[in-house]
């Protein structure tokens, strides 16, 4: 029947406006055909999701989690937070030149949001005294994650002789997924942790519970010491 071909093609992630030359059909009647049978229409977001993830998500979120990947995800948020680029409407972004942290937070991107390893990109920042090709090198094996997946090498102008700073030996990385859905997930997520957060600051009096140092011989020093 015509009727159920228009909706599952709208279903499997075809447009309005695709379903509407395949039927030799008007938009307008596509999409009546599509309100009176209670089917939901996608916003313009959801539609340019779609049409950019014709085989579905490239992700997938892992559920019935382990206590320890319970801290995993909870870690991960808290560097988020902290680290990451939360105003970014597009992409989940991470920044960082300590490799423990960064790979805490690749870590997570892997296990527990599940992303195919071809949709983590990564982009570097260096200064001109440090080698832009063994930079990558080191980063793509520490991190796991193939040298061609570099999108960009930024080179800083010469380093200040009279600053104290302790600048890293490999440059800083930045580690992002281009996903809106998974991007969605991951800010509300981390809206929950602060919140939980906050709680316990209140509860204890304490200040700084998110994005804290963690203390010798708790799991989250435990877990930076295994990432080195």
């Amino acid at each position: 029947m015509e009727l159920d071909d228009i909706i599952k093609s709208y279903e499997n992630g075809n447009s309005i406006s695709e379903i509407a030359k395949m039927f030799s059909l008007s938009t307008r009647t596509i999409r009546a055909y599509l309100f009176s049978n209670d089917v939901l229409i996608r916003n313009h977001k959801e539609a340019s999701y779609v049409k950019n993830n014709r085989l579905g998500d490239p992700f997938d979120i892992l559920t019935d989690l382990t206590p320890e990947e319970e801290h995993l995800k909870a870690m991960a948020l808290g560097l988020y937070l902290t680290e990451g680029n939360t105003k970014n409407k597009n992409s989940i972004r991470f920044s960082n030149s300590n490799p423990a942290i960064v790979k805490i937070f690749t870590k997570f991107l892997k296990v527990i949001c599940g992303v195919e390893n071809n949709k983590i990109k990564m982009s570097l920042i260096v200064y001109p005294d440090i080698s832009a090709k063994k930079a990558k090198e080191y980063w793509s094996k520490f991190l796991g994650l193939p040298v061609k997946q570099f999108t960009k090498t930024t080179i800083l102008k010469r380093r200040n002789k009279n600053s104290t700073k302790k600048h890293s030996e490999f440059g800083t990385i930045t580690i992002y997924v281009h996903n809106t859905k998974l991007l969605d997930i991951i800010k509300e997520w981390a809206k929950e942790y602060a919140h939980v957060a906050q709680l316990v600051e209140h509860i204890h009096g304490k200040d700084g519970v998110a994005g804290s140092n963690p203390a010798v011989g708790s799991q989250t020093r435990l877990f930076m010491e295994k990432a080195q």
